[in-house]
C-alpha cells in the first residue's frame, strides 16, 4: 500500500479498528470511475467486488449522476414519499408486468423485515425455513447456522437471541431428501421458505433444475410461502432476476442491490399479481429520493436489451481465460460463473454445495488475491467470495485482469519452486 493509504488506515486502527481491517482486505476508497477504484495514493485497481453486485453499470455513469444531481435540487429530503416513487414503481411493472404490488424500502433489511412479517401474517405461522448457501444479508433472523439434527439452528454471531434462531430451520444446499425430512417435522408451522438462487454465500452455484422444483412443490404442499432473495440476481442475471432465469415461481420477492445503481442503498418487494396481496399498513420510512432517482436512471439503463448481452459476453471472456490460465500453470483454479456473477477459488473439486465450500484452499488463495492486487486488480479477500463484473467493464478490462492472474501465477511457480 502507499504512503497515504497506510497513514489513513493508522489511523482508523484508534478509533474504528473495524475500519482499519477492511480498509487493508479491501480497499479505503478515494475516488471511482467506469470499472476502476482508486486509493488515497491514487492508485487504480479493476474493481471486481461491485459493490455486493449493486454497480451494475460501474461507477460514474452519466445516467447516475444525473440522477444525483436532480435528487439534490429537491433538497434531499427524507422522511416523504417523493413524487418520483410513482414514477419508479411505474417503471417497475412495466419491467416486470407480473408482479404487484410494489412496497420500495430505504433498504435491503426492511425489506426483509416486511416480507417474513408477511409471509407470518398470510400463514398464521412462525418458522422460516433456510438452505446453508444463503445469503444472509444484514437481517438478524437469517444470521443463523446449522447446529444440529434436521438443521436446527443456532446464532451464528453473539448477540443475537436463541429464540431468534430457534424460528429458523437451515437446509444444506442441493439436498431434496434434507428438505423433505425438515418440512415433514416443521413444515405445518413454516410460514416461509427463503431460497437465495445461486447459494452466494458459496459464491455462486447453479441451481439444479430438479432440487428448485422440489423446493418449489414442497413449499406450496406444506402451504408455506416462497420466498425468492434477488437481492444480487435482481436486474443483474437478467431485467426480470433468477426467477426469469431459472423459471421460478416465487410468492414473494425481495429486491436491492443493482436497482440502487450502487448509488444509494433501496430495497423492494414484491409479489405476483395473482397473488392479490396485501402488503399491510407496517409499511417502512420511504425510501429517500436520491434512492428512488438512481433506481429510475439503472432501470431505464436496463431497458436496452444489449446491456445483459453485453455482461455475458464479458463474464464467458473471462471464465474462459481463467481457465486456460489454470490449466498453463497446472493450478485448481476454478471459476464458477452465471452471467455477470462469478468466485473463482483453489479447490480440486470445485464448489457445489457446503462440504466442497469449507475446502477450498484458503491459504493459497490469500497469496493469489494479494498478487493479483499487487497488479492491479481486486478480488475478495476470501474465497470462494462472490465477484461482479460490470457493463462498465470492457474487453481490454477483461484482458487487464487476465494479464494480472497470468502475472501473479507466474510467480507463485517460481516461489513454490525456490
Amino acid at each position: 500500500m502507499g504512503l497515504r493509504t497506510d497513514e489513513l488506515i493508522a489511523q482508523a486502527r484508534v478509533h474504528s479498528p473495524l475500519l482499519a481491517r477492511r480498509g487493508e482486505d479491501g480497499l479505503l476508497l478515494a475516488k471511482a470511475q467506469g470499472c476502476r477504484v482508486f486509493d488515497a495514493d491514487n492508485m487504480a485497481y479493476v474493481d471486481l467486488l461491485g459493490g455486493g453486485g449493486a454497480n451494475l453499470l460501474g461507477y460514474g455513469n452519466q445516467y447516475l449522476l444525473d440522477a444525483v444531481r436532480k435528487a439534490s435540487s429537491f433538497g434531499l429530503a427524507s422522511g416523504f414519499h417523493a413524487t418520483a416513487e410513482v414514477e419508479l414503481v411505474d417503471l417497475l411493472a412495466e419491467i416486470l408486468p407480473d408482479y404487484g404490488p410494489w412496497v420500495l424500502t430505504p433498504a435491503e433489511s426492511e425489506a426483509w423485515e416486511l416480507a417474513l412479517r408477511w409471509c407470518r401474517r398470510d400463514t398464521g405461522r412462525q418458522r422460516v425455513v433456510v438452505f446453508d448457501g444463503n445469503r444472509r444479508g444484514s437481517t438478524e433472523a437469517l444470521q443463523v447456522s446449522a447446529a444440529g439434527p434436521l438443521g436446527i439452528s443456532q446464532p451464528l454471531v453473539a448477540g443475537i437471541p436463541s429464540d431468534v434462531a430457534r424460528l429458523v430451520r437451515v437446509v444444506p444446499w442441493g439436498s431434496v431428501d434434507a428438505f423433505h425430512d425438515v418440512l415433514s417435522e416443521v413444515g405445518v408451522d413454516t410460514a416461509a421458505v427463503v431460497l437465495d438462487p445461486i447459494a452466494s454465500l458459496f459464491g455462486v452455484l447453479r441451481p439444479d433444475p430438479e432440487f428448485v422444483r422440489e423446493v418449489q412443490v414442497g413449499t406450496k404442499a406444506v402451504g408455506a410461502r416462497l420466498v425468492v432473495d434477488e437481492t444480487i440476481t435482481g436486474f443483474r442475471l437478467a431485467r426480470g432476476g433468477a426467477t426469469e432465469s431459472f423459471g421460478l415461481e416465487p410468492d414473494v420477492v425481495v429486491l436491492g442491490g443493482a436497482l440502487g445503481g450502487g448509488v444509494s442503498p433501496i430495497g423492494a418487494v414484491t409479489w405476483p399479481l395473482g397473488l392479490h396481496a396485501v402488503p399491510g399498513d407496517e409499511l417502512p420510512a420511504p425510501a429517500p429520493p436520491i434512492s428512488v432517482l438512481a433506481a429510475t436512471a439503472t432501470l431505464s439503463v436496463l431497458r436496452n436489451e444489449s446491456i445483459h448481452q453485453r455482461l455475458e459476453e464479458r463474464g464467458g471472456q473471462l471464465q474462459t481465460g481463467v481457465e486456460g490460465l489454470a490449466d498453463k500453470f497446472g493450478r485448481s483454479l476454478k471459476c464458477n460463473r452465471i452471467g455477470s456473477i462469478f468466485a473463482l477459488c483453489f479447490s480440486r473439486t470445485g464448489v457445489t454445495d457446503g462440504r466442497s465450500f469449507a475446502r477450498v484452499d484458503q491459504e493459497l488463495w490469500g497469496r493469489f488475491a494479494r498478487g493479483v492486487r499487487e497488479n492491479g486488480v481486486l478480488l475478495p479477500s476470501r474465497s470462494s467470495a462472490t465477484s461482479f463484473i460490470s457493463h462498465a467493464h470492457g474487453v481490454k478490462d477483461i484482458e487487464k485482469v487476465l494479464t494480472a492472474i497470468e502475472q501473479t501465477l507466474r510467480r507463485m511457480q517460481k516461489e513454490d519452486e525456490a
